[in-house]
């Protein structure tokens, strides 16, 4: 994975090491794609949540990216769920 110079500029100004930051990285890019994945589904917030075992509330600030506490395994469950694919490949 590659990082961004934005992401690079942040991890340096957090005093992030290397691993810390491409685990930055890949959560606000796999964020972004669950972000989509409910904005873009048929099923409402509510059908979402009960599907994924989370609130109704959460989902709805996750869609509108203002979910400051996220786990990358919740971020996975949200887009597996959704699009019925893994979000990402592990060579």
């Amino acid at each position: 994975m590659r990082m961004s110079k934005r992401t690079k500029e942040l991890a340096a100004n957090l005093n992030l090491n290397d691993a810390e930051a491409a685990v930055m990285e890949l959560k606000f890019q796999l964020y972004q794609q669950a972000s989509k994945s409910i904005l873009k589904s048929k099923l409402t917030h509510e059908d979402i949540a009960k599907k994924i075992g989370t609130s109704r509330a959460r989902i709805t600030r996750i869609a509108n990216l203002g979910e400051n506490s996220l786990s990358i395994e919740l971020l996975i469950k949200i887009i597996t769920t959704l699009e019925h694919r893994m979000p990402l490949k592990v060579a």
